[in-house]
């Protein structure tokens, strides 16, 4: 445990309630650092500003440095940061239970409701920076206008601060002020009915101790020695313009205008109006005289009523079109017919999948079963991808009357949203279905990938391979760290891209069309970050030059990691193909290693939980390796260790060619070794092309100068015809074709 200064580590700082909290501390002067491996590029803009220490990896190993460890109500209980830090004796703190900590020594208004908490505390934060009141704020979401910070740290004891119900956090709160926006029925995962939701905003209005802020016909009392004051009409009493149109918006500026008259009583007439908005609330992502295109956040019957109400409202003229994600099992179950009721009031209906968030799949909250609920005009279901995203494209481009598409949901929906708008966007501007593709690509990962992060199109990849031969990619990145990965990834998904992850460019060979797809190269410097775990344990990223372990464990003392020097390769390729030499292999040496899965789930895992044999590693190979947590053997004196990689070094130096190779060509067949049968069977020296037999090593095909793709595969093709018409072994080609299949090469 650690007995230093109180040091706090954010377990998913991304988070919209997570991160502000821990921007605000940061500004406090506490010590945080922050681990999510799904932060957005616009969060890690503003946690960085704050001071917030942001790691893309954080092991179980690590977690002794910290004291406290604040977590987002989605981390499962299992997360294995969680259980070592509960292991650990560290102090564990839900978002919260950490917010309401702070609070304590604060005079604390507390905006609460089953809608419009983030609206109404953006207003209220919008205001407290225009008016230049002196005050605090911890919001709940990002204003849309990218400007204004959502938290605010001041040293004063008032303190404005979304508290969220959905988790039973807000039992612990006793706020100075609370508003209650209204009480709607919600989170049936964890209020089983709606007198138990009313308990919890009744608990918080009994611990309030000064005022207590209430909607007309609301059915909580507070208690007779508390101020009640109603929110309708404030902006009225206090001569202001009203908000931009909107019921909710009405209501949301009344109920910020009673607030902020706890604060000041004097207010610009324009405050309301001048409000810019939060992101996901009915954000205009694209607008024409045609089309309009809208992204809202809601997710609950009566805030689409709302919603439907507004968008009609704002432009009466043109055609209603929903695209929906339900958010959670629990909620779709429980309002899937509530929900299919509000739908309808569109004029089209489009349904995504749900989403998950921490929940299972269960019967009876699939969409099909929210689509079984629709009377008369049935939804039409759309998967998350290029397949789904084309589908609604072409059928909002076939109408020929004027439209507003609205995406809504609190799921990921927003990224298909985004994803939709810049392929629309595109396809006004780009006839040409590749250059259409490429500007939705480049629109849509503009605003979401690092500074760090490198974007190309037909970029060469030959010099990038240890061959030197091949052609181009289509399109090519080179993430700047996990998240800009995660986003490359999702807009490959997005836009029906193949990706293709490369290192060092060795153990490949990519076509002399290059490929069509996705190239993904880990050659930021994050991703060739190596450092020491403790006992005997090394932690490698992804991008990391095998020789480069060598020499950090020799330099550490840590013996077995020899047989790596002369490897040249990366250890993501060595982990995906379990790399060996020297009769040792990549996984004797593992403990655990970081991925992706094939659906892009993060994973941690044991080295028990791989199957790896002779050069392949399945989970690896349907996924994408991030880096290891190695293992040393014995420990020694630098010396000896450096002695033995020379010798190691030496040897290879003797027996394999120093011309631009793949490596080895053919994997080794059951009993035998295909250098040994090259060598016997005198296919040594044999060339087409550019590309000959190596005379050092025969299981090496050597570039010498001027080579193509098409030469190394019809010399591959005449050793295997050779090999097994006089041997009877049929050597299977070790090294990945990229861009093309051996199977379809070599005729299999």
């Amino acid at each position: 445990m650690n007995t230093g200064p109180e040091t706090y580590i954010f377990l998913g700082v991304g988070g919209m309630g997570m991160a502000p909290l821990a921007g605000w501390m940061a500004q406090a002067g506490y010590s945080i650092n922050g681990y999510d491996a799904h932060l957005q590029e616009r969060v890690r803009y503003w946690l960085e500003g704050a001071g917030v220490a942001l790691h893309d990896f954080i092991f179980a190993e690590q977690v002794a440095a910290y004291s406290t460890v604040v977590y987002s109500s989605a981390v499962p209980q299992t997360h294995p940061i969680l259980a070592a830090a509960r292991s650990a004796g560290l102090r564990l703190l839900r978002r919260g239970e950490m917010l309401a900590e702070l609070a304590r020594d604060k005079r604390l208004i507390a905006v609460v409701g089953s809608h419009g908490k983030t609206t109404t505390s953006g207003m209220i934060a919008h205001a407290i920076c225009r008016e230049g009141i002196e005050c605090n704020y911890i919001l709940g979401g990002l204003f849309a206008d990218g400007v204004t910070p959502p938290w605010k740290y001041v040293p004063n004891q008032w303190l404005v601060a979304e508290i969220d119900e959905s988790d039973g956090t807000i039992d612990g709160f006793a706020p100075e002020v609370s508003l209650v926006l209204n009480v709607d029925w919600d989170h049936a995962d964890r209020y089983a009915a709606p007198a138990h939701l009313e308990a919890a905003f009744q608990g918080l209005i009994n611990r309030t101790r000064s005022r207590v802020i209430l909607p007309e016909a609301c059915p909580l009392q507070a208690p007779a020695e508390v101020e009640v004051l109603a929110f309708k009409g404030a902006a009225d009493r206090h001569g202001l313009q009203p908000p931009p149109p909107g019921r909710f918006n009405a209501l949301n500026g009344d109920a910020a205008v009673a607030v902020l008259g706890c604060l000041r009583q004097t207010l610009s007439a324009d405050l309301l109006r001048s409000f810019p908005g939060m992101l996901r609330r009915q954000s205009k992502l694209l607008e024409s005289e045609h089309l309009t295109i809208v992204e809202d956040y809601a997710h609950h019957p009566t805030e689409i009523d709302a919603l439907i109400e507004c968008l009609r409202a704002n432009e009466p003229e043109k055609r209603l079109v929903l695209v929906f994600q339900p958010h959670r099992y629990s909620r779709t179950r429980q309002f899937k017919a509530a929900f299919a009721r509000s739908l309808q009031a569109a004029d089209a209906v489009y349904l995504l999948p749900v989403y998950a968030a921490h929940e299972t799949k269960s019967s009876g909250a699939e969409i099909m079963d929210l689509a079984a609920e629709f009377n008369g005009q049935l939804p039409t279901e759309l998967s998350l991808d290029f397949q789904g995203l084309q589908a609604l494209a072409e059928s909002v481009c076939a109408a020929s009357e004027k439209q507003q598409v609205a995406f809504v949901g609190a799921g990921d929906i927003e990224e298909f949203a985004a994803a939709f708008s810049a392929y629309i966007g595109a396809s006004a501007q780009a006839q040409d279905p590749v250059q259409r593709l490429r500007e939705s690509w480049a629109a849509y990962l503009a605003p979401r990938l690092s500074a760090a992060c490198v974007l190309k199109f037909d970029e060469p990849l030959a010099k990038k391979t240890t061959i030197r031969i091949g052609g181009a990619a289509r399109f090519y990145a080179e993430p700047g760290n996990l998240s800009d990965l995660r986003v490359l990834l999702r807009a490959a998904q997005l836009f029906g891209l193949q990706s293709f992850c490369l290192g060092r460019g060795s153990n490949l060979l990519v076509s002399d069309a290059g490929f069509d797809g996705l190239v993904i190269r880990f050659s930021g410097s994050a991703w060739r970050r190596v450092e020491s775990l403790g006992g005997g344990r090394i932690w490698a990223a992804a991008g990391v030059r095998l020789k480069e372990i060598c020499g950090f464990a020799a330099k550490h003392g840590l013996s077995g990691f020899e047989f790596l020097e002369g490897i040249p390769g990366a250890v993501g390729g060595a982990l995906r193909m379990n790399a060996g030499a020297m009769g040792s292999w990549m996984f004797d040496l593992v403990e655990r290693v970081q991925m992706l899965d094939a659906a892009g789930r993060y994973h941690d895992l044991p080295k028990e939980a791989f199957h790896f044999g002779y050069r392949k590693v399945e989970e690896i190979s349907r996924g994408i390796a991030l880096g290891a947590v190695l293992r040393s053997v014995d420990s020694e004196s630098e010396s000896s260790i450096r002695g033995r990689l020379d010798s190691y070094s030496a040897t290879r130096k003797e027996s394999q060619p120093r011309g631009a190779s793949a490596g080895c060509i053919f994997k080794n067949p059951d009993g035998n070794y295909a250098g040994k049968l090259i060598d016997e069977l005198g296919i040594k020296g044999m060339a087409v092309g550019g590309a000959e037999v190596s005379a050092v090593h025969g299981n090496f095909i050597v570039n010498q100068g001027g080579a193509t793709a098409a030469d190394v595969i019809e010399l591959v093709r005449r050793i295997r015809c050779k090999v097994q018409a006089e041997s009877g072994y049929i050597l299977e080609p070790e090294v990945l074709l990229v861009g093309q299949s051996w199977d379809d090469v070599l005729g299999e």
